[in-house]
């Protein structure tokens, strides 16, 4: 009785090993990001409500001097500012002694003849 009890320990004693790094290994294969720290996680904000509208952009502008040397060096002459602070400055000025409306938006510097 007793040679039949150390045999059936010496059989069962390796596969209950055996079953506990296997139940070992399945948990680290279930969870791969076992190492996984809170503290990086990426935080997810809420959505803005349906009403709400976003206050907009504001860019930056040249000034109305800064808009004047970019007609001067335009090749006109003469450049005075009519109008500037709005959405478009507009300046007097000369080119080939004619006296022409020059635009200019402030917020890219483009320039044209009005």
């Amino acid at each position: 009785m007793f040679s039949k009890f150390l045999l059936a320990s010496a059989v069962l004693m390796p596969l209950g090993v055996a079953s506990l790094s296997a139940s070992a290994m399945a948990e680290d294969m279930w969870n791969p990001n076992s190492s996984y720290n809170p503290k990086y996680d990426i935080k997810i904000y809420p959505k803005a409500p349906a009403g709400h509208v976003q206050a907009p952009m504001h860019h930056a502008m040249l000034s109305c001097q800064a808009a004047g040397r970019i007609v001067r060096q335009d090749g006109f002459h003469n450049v005075r500012a009519r109008d500037c602070g709005g959405r478009v400055d507009v300046f007097r000025a000369e080119r080939h002694g004619h006296p022409v409306l020059v635009d200019v938006n402030p917020r890219n510097g483009h320039a044209w003849v009005a």
